[in-house]
């Protein structure tokens, strides 16, 4: 409280008690399917079509009758009335493209040859078509700057798509490659190397030998290991005892052996380092392991006195020195070069695991009102789907979301027992449409080149993303309250639908909950239902707008009310949530949300001790309010009675 010590004028601010209720969205939709390319269980927000292209590379070409259902789906979607969506890319074994760059002048021979790792920035075949090229620009600039261009291959033609410039190989600097490459590009990452000297690993021998007084090594043997924790390690043990070696008489020759001996143990291996030698120096010998990788090393392990190792004083534990191998490019790039990924794999279709990892990345967000799985179907055969019985699972959870479903794909549904065959779950948070869409195919070429798969002209997509657009649309149009479906719904980018719906076959669909698109005499392809799956089993939820405005009602609630925690729970507080709920609901009863004449008639709202609470609550900590609505329902059956009127005398 204020304090008021001398006198004078104080200023205060009385709180008034209003705090607006913010009403949340609607109209996102979130998508989990597999895709060309793209981050994978990793949810990718996009606002536009364009931005899906770039994050996910657009529609893929196909040879089956049947269309990208996740592409053509977000392309329905934003077509329809969509204007925010959340992607998940789902993928089983997808590999990212990858490759090697810049070495110090030597022809690459393979991985072990190069310094600079290119990698495709997602998993998938679509890397294959990347070439990296890296140049060292001529500027005179210390430390070195380098130039990187991305090219994309298109129609048969690499054309470029990004370049980085005045890049620099030290990670202490803003420019440094690995940090201004993988933070910009959308198409590639680099590696390099994580210390400071790119050398071979090195095993040297203690001293001059050639000092040493005489040294007979026949029938001595000592035992070399190649490389560390970069691969796999090699052991190898090189013995004297076909010939009299003496040190101080051939050093040379024993080097020779040394190498001979090494490079055939280890030339049976998978992954044979055939590039170790072994040198004869004024200084002794000098064992090099040939591995360009990280953790490259040639070791000899301490010995027994009479070992060879001692004698030539190979190893740390006898007075040798040795070093591992390293990286830095600075010194080594020359003239710079390309490289085109290869190895990028698409994996198979994913599968009840992948989905439940895209699931779990999407619960967490809170504007997601609209779950739809483009790619997965119920089962035609009554067996249902697991992964759509999860996502329905999560939609009751949380309650903030519905799912839309997709209908087996070919499937004909004209009579009740059909639709019952099919075993369809009952959740007032499942919505069916059918039948599936006929769309355009933009990959389609009248006549391919030779040897190229043909493409079919029109392909079949699911309806799932022409309806979650459609929803969105009549949200900022007319009110989440208002039945997504009707001659307003007219549907934009499609063909046609794989099946007609007559009249007298949705006769017997709608009841039991399926939503059926029909091309209708003047208006084109529309949505003709607004049903939920638990048209039956749960008659006041029967209604897409119904369930969809009690979502929007309550998520609106539970994040206006968050300040009420904590407060003291007494008529105050019981008071301003009255008063808050209140000019929420009036605010909505205003733009026609509700049925009702008066606002009495629509809504009321009830807080207070022996109305909704009791001591015994309060004693607990719990404030309980009552909201009631009375909600709208859609006008299915427009009935008009006609009668002759009689003439009077």
């Amino acid at each position: 409280m204020a304090t008021y010590r001398h006198p004078g004028v104080y200023l205060e601010e009385i709180p008034s008690g209003a705090r607006p209720i913010e009403a949340v969205g609607t109209s996102t939709a979130a998508f989990l399917g597999f895709a060309a390319r793209g981050p994978e269980a990793s949810p990718v927000f996009i606002s536009s079509w364009d931005d899906y292209a770039q994050a996910f590379g657009g529609l893929r070409a196909v040879t089956a009758p049947r269309g990208d259902s996740l592409g053509h789906a977000v392309r329905a979607f934003f077509h329809n009335g969509g204007s925010a969506a959340y992607v998940v890319r789902l993928a089983r074994g997808a590999e990212a493209a990858r490759g090697f760059m810049l070495t110090d002048g030597d022809p690459p021979a393979g991985p072990d040859d190069h310094l600079l790792r290119i990698e495709a920035a997602s998993g998938g075949a679509w890397g294959n078509a990347l070439r990296v090229a890296l140049s060292r620009q001529d500027d005179g600039e210390t430390p070195p700057r380098f130039t990187l261009v991305v090219e994309e291959r298109l129609d048969g033609e690499y054309e470029e798509q990004e370049r980085f410039e005045d890049l620099t190989l030290d990670e202490s600097r803003a420019d440094f490659i690995e940090g201004k490459v993988n933070d910009d590009s959308r198409r590639v990452r680099v590696t390099l190397g994580e210390v400071s000297d790119y050398q071979l690993g090195t095993s040297r021998s203690a001293g001059d030998l050639a000092t040493l007084d005489p040294v007979t090594l026949n029938g001595t043997s000592f035992t070399v290991t190649l490389d560390g924790s970069a691969q796999a390690q090699h052991s190898v043990e090189v013995s004297f005892d076909a010939a009299e070696f003496t040190v101080d008489d051939d050093l040379v020759a024993v080097a020779e052996e040394i190498q001979e001996q090494v490079q055939q143990g280890v030339s049976s291996d998978a992954n044979p380092r055939t590039n170790f030698t072994c040198e004869a120096t004024p200084e002794g010998l000098v064992l090099t392991s040939g591995s360009r990788l990280p953790g490259s090393a040639v070791v000899v392990p301490p010995a027994d006195d009479d070992d060879a190792a001692v004698l030539l004083g190979l190893g740390v534990a006898h007075g040798g020195v040795e070093t591992t191998g390293s990286q830095h490019l600075a010194g080594l790039i020359a003239a710079g070069g390309s490289v085109v990924l290869e190895e990028g794999d698409d994996g198979s279709d994913p599968g009840a695991g992948e989905y439940d990892a895209g699931l779990a990345a999407v619960e967490g967000i809170g504007d997601v009102s609209i779950l739809c799985l483009p790619g997965q179907v119920w089962a035609d055969d009554g067996t249902g789907n697991a992964v759509i019985d999860a996502a329905i699972a999560q939609a009751e959870r949380l309650r903030n979301r519905m799912v839309i479903l997709d209908p087996p794909p070919d499937a004909t549904l004209e009579t009740a027992g059909q639709v019952k065959a099919l075993g369809l779950p009952s959740s007032t948070y499942a919505v069916l449409y059918y039948p599936w869409v006929t769309v355009g195919n933009p990959h389609y070429t009248p006549e391919p080149p030779p040897g190229a798969p043909r493409s079919p002209r029109f392909v079949q997509v699911p309806p799932s993303g022409f309806a979650a657009g459609m929803w969105a649309r009549t949200d900022s149009r007319r009110g989440v309250w208002k039945a997504p479906a009707g001659v307003e719904t007219a549907l934009l980018g499609l063909a046609g639908l794989e099946q007609e719906v007559q009249e007298v076959h949705q006769g017997a669909l709608n009841p039991l909950g399926v939503n059926c698109l029909r091309s209708l005499p003047g208006f084109g392809a529309v949505i003709w239902g607004a049903r939920t799956l638990a048209t039956r089993a749960s008659p006041e939820w029967r209604y897409v707008p119904v369930r969809r405005t009690a979502i929007f009602i309550q998520q609106s609630l539970y994040n206006g009310i968050q300040w009420a925690v904590f407060e003291p729970n007494d008529a105050s507080l019981w008071s301003a949530l009255r008063l808050n709920i209140e000019a929420f609901m009036n605010g909505l009863f205003r733009a026609g949300a509700f049925q009702g004449g008066k606002a009495s008639d629509a809504y009321f709202v009830r807080c207070g001790l022996g109305d909704t609470m009791t001591q015994g609550d309060i004693d607990r900590g719990q404030v309980i309010v009552q909201v009631g609505f009375a909600p709208l329902k859609p006008a299915e059956f427009v009935i008009i009675r006609l009668q002759q009127k009689v003439g009077q005398a």
